[in-house]
């Protein structure tokens, strides 16, 4: 009897399946726009704004001829980068439709209003010794005979000299 192997999916292709939905209803097709708005508008302005909805106006004319003009993209601002913004749409839309490859959107709505919090990456970093902290904690730790002990106490010696 052969036995039969399992795995399991990809959970990335899970999340989006159950996420389509939800960017279908705020008029995102894909979430290109929403994973890529940094390298889109830069990061630094991608701090203080984030794209909310994108419309597209109703077709005009009828048969062959129907032609759908470009989308809306809605775009909540924090604070008075309203402003900037608002000097810089003509560059963002550029941007924007050169993403797509195509005239994707004519214009931007900006709301001014709280964005939603970011998680806070509580991942502390520690940068790398220098040799003289390095000699000067093996020197402090020389006394110590419990291996188990030392290296505990080497670690933390290393976390908190090379806290940044």
């Amino acid at each position: 009897m052969a036995s039969r192997r399992f795995s399991l999916p990809p959970i990335g292709a899970q999340v989006m399946a159950v996420a389509r939905d939800a960017f279908r209803q705020r008029g995102f097709a894909q979430a290109h726009i929403l994973a890529h708005w940094p390298d889109i508008v830069g990061a630094t302005m991608a701090e203080f704004c984030a794209p909310e909805r994108l419309t597209y106006p109703r077709s005009i004319g009828a048969g062959d001829n129907r032609e759908r003009d470009r989308a809306i993209l809605a775009i909540r601002v924090d604070g008075p980068v309203a402003l900037e913004l608002r000097h810089l749409e003509p560059q963002i839309i550029e941007r924007i439709n050169a993403y797509y490859g195509y005239p994707a959107v004519a214009r931007l709505k900006i709301t001014q209003g709280p964005l939603p919090r970011k998680p806070v990456d509580r991942k502390r970093r520690f940068r790398p010794l220098k040799v003289e902290e390095k000699a000067k904690l093996s020197q402090g730790l020389e006394k110590i005979d419990e291996p188990d002990l030392k290296k505990a106490l080497e670690r933390l010696g290393e976390r908190v000299l090379g806290r940044r």
